[in-house]
C-alpha cells in the first residue's frame, strides 16, 4: 500500500471514530486501531522520540 492511501484509510477510520461520538484522542486511537487491526493491520506503538525521527 503505498503511504497516500494508507494515510486515506487511516483518516477515514478516524472520521468514523468521529462519527461514533469520540472525540478524546485516547479514544479515537484505540477506536482506530480495533478497526485497523481487525482489517488485518499490524500496529505498532514507537516511543515519541522514535515518532518525530519517523516524521522529520
Amino acid at each position: 500500500m503505498t503511504p497516500a492511501a494508507a494515510l486515506a484509510v487511516v483518516r477515514a477510520a478516524v472520521e468514523d471514530a468521529q462519527r461514533l461520538g469520540l472525540d478524546a484522542p485516547q479514544d479515537v486511537t484505540e477506536q482506530v486501531v480495533d478497526e485497523l487491526t481487525a482489517h488485518g493491520w499490524t500496529i505498532t506503538l514507537d516511543s515519541a522520540e522514535d515518532t518525530r525521527a519517523a516524521v522529520a
